[in-house]
Parts: C-alpha cells; sequence; structure tokens
C-alpha cells in the first residue's frame, strides 16, 4: 500500500466520523482526554507537513533539509507511519480501554442526557458492557468497608473508613462504577424505565450487597415494586422454578440461574436491611381490595385446568414470594420474620371477596381459586415449621404460629356461606395432625416449641402471645368435629410422647374450662 492509499484511508476514517450520529460521537469521545483530542488533531497537521515536506524545502525552506538523511526514512513513510498510529491508536483504545479519568463528570452528563431522552436501551447497553460488573465489585467492596464512628461522622474526622474507600475506588473502573452508581442505577426515572425490561442489570449489581452496609432500601425496594406491578415474566419464572422445591435459593442457584431472587433474598441479613417484604406485602393487599379483574378470577368456581392463570394474579405470586423467601430465612437461621404477618391480612382480604350468596359446591375440596388459596396458605405455614424441625431451627417457629392462628381464626370465624363447615374442619385437622407428628420428635428443639406454640394457637388462636381470647361458638365446633374426627389410634397415652393425653390436658381441658364459665 502506498503512502498516498494510506492517508486516503485516513480522509476517509475522518468522513466516517463526521456522519456518525451525535450521540455516539459524545460517548465515543469519552474514551479521550483533552491532551488526547488535542493530540490527534495535532497529529493531522503534522502528517500534513509531512505530505508537504518536499515541496516546502523545496520552494520556502531549503534549511530543513538537515532533516534529510542518506539513509533515513522518506518524509512520506514518516506520514505513512503517524497516519497508521493516528488510525489504530483510537480503535485500540475504544475497543480493549476504558474511559479517561478526566472525563467521569463527562459521562455521566452523556447518560443523563440519554436518560432525558428516553434512550433507555442505549443506556443499559452502555451499562451492561462497561460498568455492571465493576458497579458489583463497588458494593463487595462497599460492604467489607470498617464502620464509622458515630462521633467520627460528627466531627468529620479522617478515618480508616476513609482511607479504606479511596483505595476502593483508586483503580479507575471502580471509580467510574461508584458515579454510575449512585447517578444512574439509583435514578428514580431509570429504575423504572430499566427495571422491567431488563431485570437482570440490577440482580447483578445487587450481588455485590454482601453486608448490611451496602444495603438501598429505597433502590431495591422500587426495583421490586417495578418487577411486581408489572407481574415480570422473567421474576414469575424465577418462582416457578422455585415453587414446590426443597431446597434452598443458594442450592437451586447452582444448578438453575435464578439471579433476580437470588439476588435479593439469598443474604437474608442484606435482605432485612432492604426491606424486601414491603413492595410484595403492600402490592398484594392492595390488588386485593381494587383488582377487579383479579376478584373475578378469585370467586370463579375452582377448575384445575385453570391453574396455570394463578400465576396472572398478584396474590399468588405474593404468596409464593413469600413462601421461598421465609423458607431461605429458616435454611440461613435468621432472626427476623421479614413480615411474614402479611399472610393474616390476605386471608381476610380474600374472605371478604368471596361472596356470601353463591351456588358453590360446598362439598368440593376448593369450591373456588379463592378457597385454593387460603388452603396454600396454611399448607405453607405448616410446611415452614416442617422446615424449621428438619433443620432443628426455633427462629420462625413462634412467628409462624402466630400468623397461623390469626389465619385460622379468620377462617373459623367466617360465614358458613362462604366458607363451608366441612372446609374450615379440613383446614383445622391439618394444623392437629402436624402438632401430633412433632410428637414423634421429643429431643428435636423446633419440634418441642411447635408443639408448645400450637397448644395455645389451639385455646387462643387470634392471640396466640397473649393468651387471652372469647373463643366463639363457631370456633369450638371447629375444634370439636376436627378432634372427633381425628385418628387417634397412633397417639395413644405411653406411645409417642404421651400425646392424647397432653393435648386432653394442656388444650381439651382448657377449652372446656372456658366454655363452663361463660
Amino acid at each position: 500500500m502506498e503512502p498516498s492509499d494510506f492517508l486516503t484511508i485516513l480522509g476517509l476514517a475522518l468522513a466516517i466520523w463526521a456522519i456518525i450520529p451525535t450521540k455516539e460521537r459524545q460517548f465515543i469521545l469519552l474514551f479521550f482526554s483533552k491532551f488526547e483530542i488535542s493530540t490527534f488533531i495535532a497529529s493531522l497537521f503534522f502528517i500534513h507537513y509531512l505530505m508537504s515536506f518536499d515541496w516546502i524545502k523545496t520552494n520556502w525552506f531549503p534549511s530543513l533539509a538537515i532533516f534529510i538523511f542518506e539513509y533515513g526514512i522518506s518524509s512520506l513513510i514518516w506520514a505513512y507511519i503517524v497516519s497508521l498510529i493516528v488510525i489504530s491508536y483510537p480503535i485500540v483504545k475504544v475497543t480493549f480501554g476504558y474511559f479517561s479519568r478526566s472525563r467521569i463528570v463527562s459521562l455521566i452528563s452523556v447518560y443523563k442526557s440519554y436518560l432525558k431522552e428516553n434512550e433507555i436501551d442505549l443506556l443499559v447497553n452502555f451499562i451492561f458492557k462497561y460498568h455492571i460488573e465493576d458497579i458489583k465489585i463497588y458494593l463487595k467492596g462497599i460492604s467489607h468497608l470498617p464502620q464509622k464512628e458515630n462521633i467520627d461522622i460528627i466531627l468529620r474526622r479522617r478515618t480508616d473508613t476513609d482511607k479504606a474507600y479511596e483505595k476502593l475506588i483508586k483503580p479507575k473502573r471502580i471509580l467510574f462504577a461508584s458515579w454510575v452508581y449512585g447517578h444512574i442505577i439509583q435514578n428514580e426515572t431509570f429504575v423504572r424505565g430499566a427495571a422491567n425490561k431488563y431485570p437482570e442489570l440490577f440482580a447483578t449489581a445487587f450481588m455485590g450487597m454482601e453486608t448490611v452496609e451496602a444495603s438501598n432500601q429505597d433502590l431495591v425496594k422500587l426495583y421490586i415494586e417495578c418487577l411486581f406491578e408489572a407481574k415480570n415474566q422473567s421474576f414469575i419464572q424465577e418462582l416457578r422454578i422455585l415453587n414446590n422445591a426443597n431446597d434452598s435459593i443458594i442450592e437451586r442457584n447452582v444448578f438453575v440461574d435464578i439471579p433476580i431472587l437470588f439476588s435479593l433474598l439469598s443474604n437474608t441479613k442484606v435482605a432485612v436491611e432492604n426491606y424486601v417484604w414491603y413492595p410484595i406485602g403492600e402490592g398484594t393487599v392492595k390488588s386485593l381490595k381494587y383488582d377487579e379483574n383479579q376478584k373475578d378470577f378469585l370467586i370463579k368456581k375452582y377448575d384445575s385446568s385453570l391453574e396455570p392463570e394463578l400465576w396472572n394474579q398478584k396474590v399468588y405470586i405474593g404468596i409464593v414470594y413469600f413462601n421461598y423467601m421465609i423458607r431461605e430465612t429458616i435454611y440461613r437461621n435468621s432472626e427476623f420474620h421479614m413480615w411474614l404477618f402479611y399472610f393474616r391480612d390476605f386471608t381476610s382480604k380474600i374472605i371478604e371477596i368471596i361472596p356470601l350468596e353463591n351456588d358453590y359446591d360446598i362439598k368440593a375440596e376448593y369450591p373456588t381459586f379463592a378457597h385454593k388459596i387460603l388452603y396454600e396458605q396454611i399448607s405453607i405455614m405448616i410446611d415452614w415449621l416442617i422446615l424449621a424441625k428438619e433443620l432443628d431451627n426455633e427462629n420462625r417457629v413462634i412467628d409462624t404460629i402466630r400468623c397461623l392462628g390469626g389465619c385460622i381464626d379468620n377462617i373459623c370465624n367466617s360465614e358458613n356461606s362462604k366458607i363451608s363447615f366441612d372446609y374450615k374442619k379440613r383446614v383445622f385437622t391439618l394444623i392437629i395432625n402436624q402438632y401430633f407428628e412433632f410428637s414423634k420428635y421429643p429431643n428435636n428443639s423446633a419440634a418441642k416449641i411447635s408443639r408448645v406454640w400450637l397448644e395455645k394457637l389451639f385455646c387462643y388462636p387470634k392471640n396466640v402471645d397473649i393468651g387471652t381470647q372469647e373463643l366463639t361458638e363457631k370456633y369450638v365446633s371447629i375444634f370439636r368435629a376436627s378432634w372427633k374426627d381425628f385418628d387417634k389410634f397412633y397417639y395413644q397415652d405411653n406411645y409417642e410422647n404421651f400425646s392424647i393425653s397432653r393435648f386432653e390436658e394442656n388444650v381439651i381441658k382448657k377449652i372446656m374450662e372456658y366454655e363452663n364459665n361463660k
């Protein structure tokens, strides 16, 4: 290739640059400092000088001959070499390099302009390509910074925390990540525009939240709200993958990719700090109040062939989410209950939806989809107790039974035209069965405490932990009928921890005393 040909290519490259859209040109310029851009422009003049060197020497400055050597390289060859560098350097810098440190403010300005013009796809593409993994590393670094004392914050003292943070953001990529996280990822407009379409983007960042120091309650709550309100299909698909699973989210993530739920729930201490239950809990309650399409579905006569439609209902999505959120706290031995008491609100609102006047088959296992979901909730809470027993973990037991008591009280005291006597008895029998199953594990701490608190539930369902309540005739009649039909053969005295005699002493006797004192 002749030098003149290469210079033609350079000219063509400049022409192409001129027709590149303004947004893309602005972005490409972020890779170069002002000094580099100035050097590039100067290089173009220098190339022109080299190309004209012989003419200038002959016509204007003969003294330039001192730069000519007998075995030296000609000016056109030098022009060729400089042109090669001028063309190659930007390509290499953009392809393999990174933004110029001096361009950090300009980068954020460009990103904000994309956001203002609703160029969400373009913005997300750049964040995925250049920043998201670095943001994850940045949040991991934030997670493990030494804590700053309150007095140091008040007096604005420079501490080891400040030094550690400066060290964290010293690498250029992490410095840019901190700015993009602070100015773009946390921007409400960006979250609302990108969360539903690109949920994995945020999930990747959240995986860096390894301790509560890196938590971000407002951001995470808004993100979950966006997914839930839109019934995001990626979010729902991950819930489907977990549904009916017996392992933890961490174990399941090894075999199946569930980035959203893994990032939100696998670290329960961070999850507590991020209030991961709040958007789902409040959103579910709101849907039960105002979503007429959901109400119409819930009061529809149950048909097993329509079960897939449950995944289109926020109440069902919410219940499944809560199930695996609470299960993870049991696996991780977390001390916080994650407001599982939302189940009581769900139960009361579902019962309100069921019409008083109806033609439901009261002998059906599930007269409506509302009955199906009520039964699912009770089964889920019992499963939490079973999991606690399997792991010998007491932390969720008392909270679960307190919530279960409120749900049972609502169901038992509802109108029989809404929830039939047989349905109530069937639900109540689930709890009695589990109480006696726990008697088979006298040395298991979770099983023992479950039995103690289930006895309180039977006597005081509405206020399990307070121990005072006026038992209604509806509740007592359900209790008596369930106990009468319960198969007591395997739990007679001198068998399985004296279950029958203990139940009669601690539960039946108290209920009879209450009835006699009325």
